[in-house]
Parts: C-alpha cells; structure tokens; sequence
C-alpha cells in the first residue's frame, strides 16, 4: 500500500508505478497541485528550469508543457553537447538539448508528465504548441524518457481525440497514468469549437473512461463560461463514481491572475471535488505561472504544513 503523495517523500514518490501513484493521490484527499511548465519557451528565472521554479514552490506533479519527446530539451539546464549552447550564451539562456523528463524527474524529486495533443492538421495549433501530435513513436519515446503520465488535450473533434486516447492507452499499458482533458477553449488557433459546459459533455467523458482513462481533466469552476461549482460537481461525482481521478484546471491564462482569485476557484474547485489542482502556464507570458501563485493555492487547499513540507523535502529524502 502506498504512502499518500500528500506527505511522501522524493524518493518514495519516484519509486512508485503508475497503480501506486494513482492510489496516493486519491488516499490525499483532493490536495495535490500540478503544474505547467513549458519548455517551448524562456525561462522564467535565468538559470534554473521551470520546472525547479514550480518544484521550490510547492507543486507534487509537474506537466512539462510543449516538449517533444522526438526533439527533448530543457532550457535552464546545460546542452548534452556544449556546443548546443553556443547560440542562445548571450541572451544568458541554457538549452539544455538532449535533457529529457528523466533529467528534471531525478532534479527535483516529483512525478514529470507530458502534455500530447490530439492529431491535427492545423498549422494553428502546431504554430503554437510545437510539433507535439501524441502518435506511437513519441508516446513510446515519453515513457522511455521516464514519464509518470501522458496529458492528451487539444481541440480535436471528439471521435478523433478518442481513437488517439485508445491508441495511447494501449501504447503504454497499465504503469503509465494517462489522462484525458479538455481544460479550455480552441480559440487560441482560431478554431471553432464548443463553448460554455458543452465543451466536454458527459458522454464523451463516458467514452474517455470506458477506453480506461485514469483521469479526466476539467475546467475548474470559474475558468471557463458556464462552469459552476455545480455543473463541474455534477461531473465530478460521476468521474468518481466510475473509479477515476478528477484534475480541475486554471487556464486560459487566468492562472496568472491576482492571488485573492485564485483562492477563490481554488475552494471552489475543492467544493466541486478536485483530486488534482492543475495550474497552466501562463504567468506574464507563457512559461510559467507565477511562483506566488503556486504557493497560495497550495495553502489555500491544504494548509501551510503541507505546503512547506513540500517546498522543503530534498530530493535526497
């Protein structure tokens, strides 16, 4: 039986499968934070990687956001060869080109995920996102690198995304967590989508959950048009019912917004069942939420014991 994540340490996090993470999760009561940091970008303090910013600052589970597994590298950390730092050394930024999830997993001592879009042909989302389509050659490579869970989101057209779910689920059996979101809008490529609560509608998150998701990810009440504490409850409950793990997430860069509001839908998103507390990466620009934010929603849904414990444990614990 394992240890909830809630007060594990680094190492007998890193220890465990994709079942036993799973289980410490739930066993935490809805107060685990995840967070979003993207590698398609620069790095919000020079130096460090984003994902060390959101690791010091009190997050469990890290998403890194926009990396290929095809072409892996971290900015922050230094290049496998030297040479690939040549470019960027004036503008004081690190590539870090053949670092890969296994890297900024042994760093700070928390389970790394990769965020994988749903096959399109969009030029849009691609523009955007970088070439992160979730096909077979780059699954595999994700886990080979080490990750604890595969993220699939994106905007494609329910039929499509779910062939690409089964795909991946069967890609990387029963050790991976694999989950299923659709956390915002598709306005950001221009595309035209669903709106207000019928962007994910039950029969879909049915579907995602009979191919055998791990967990279904949500707009957290207040994020998205229509999302109250009751519509994404409703959900929820039925997400739970069926043995599954519910994710409330903060996009739309509405997680960089002031402290006192991300609070609120912090609760709000407790009350409505949230086992997982999902940050996007959007602060200033997009990279990284900012750091304050991390901390006051991780105080917000669970106090400053466990915040600053997290915030502490070395990786060598």
């Amino acid at each position: 039986m394992p240890k909830r994540l809630l007060t594990a340490s680094p190492r007998e996090i890193l220890s465990m499968n994709g079942r036993d993470l799973l289980q410490a999760i739930r066993m935490s009561e809805g107060r685990i934070i995840m967070v979003s940091a993207r590698t398609r970008s620069a790095n919000l303090v020079d130096g460090v990687t984003n994902a060390e910013v959101a690791a010091a600052f009190g997050a469990d589970l890290i998403l890194l956001d926009t990396y290929d597994p095809l072409n892996p590298y971290v900015p922050g950390l230094p290049s496998v060869d030297p040479k690939h730092d040549e470019i960027t050394r004036d503008v004081q930024v690190l590539m870090g080109r053949g670092r890969t999830l296994r890297d900024v997993r042994e760093l700070i001592g928390r389970p790394v995920g990769v965020l994988l879009s749903f096959a399109t042909e969009d030029s849009g989302l691609r523009n955007h996102y970088g070439n992160i389509e979730a096909t077979e050659e780059r699954v595999h490579r994700a886990v080979e690198q080490g990750a604890d869970f595969i993220y699939l989101g994106g905007w494609a057209p329910p039929e499509s995304a779910l062939k690409t779910v089964e795909t991946v689920r069967r890609a990387v059996g029963r050790e991976v967590i694999v989950e299923y979101a659709r956390p915002h809008g598709p306005g950001i490529i221009g595309a035209v989508g669903s709106f207000t609560t019928s962007l994910f509608p039950r029969d879909e998150i049915e579907a995602a959950l009979d191919i055998g998701v791990d967990v279904i990810g949500l707009p957290a009440p207040g994020t998205f048009p229509g999302w109250t504490v009751d519509h994404v409850a409703e959900l929820a409950e039925f997400i739970h019912r069926k043995g599954r793990l519910v994710s409330l997430g903060i996009h739309t860069s509405q997680e960089g917004s002031d402290v006192d509001t991300l609070r609120q839908i912090a609760l709000w998103a407790k009350m409505a069942g949230a086992d997982i507390y999902e940050l996007g990466d959007s602060g200033f620009n997009e990279c990284l939420i900012p750091p304050e934010n991390i901390l006051n929603v991780s105080i917000a849904v669970r106090g400053r014991r466990h915040t600053y414990r997290r915030m502490a444990f070395s990786p060598l614990r």
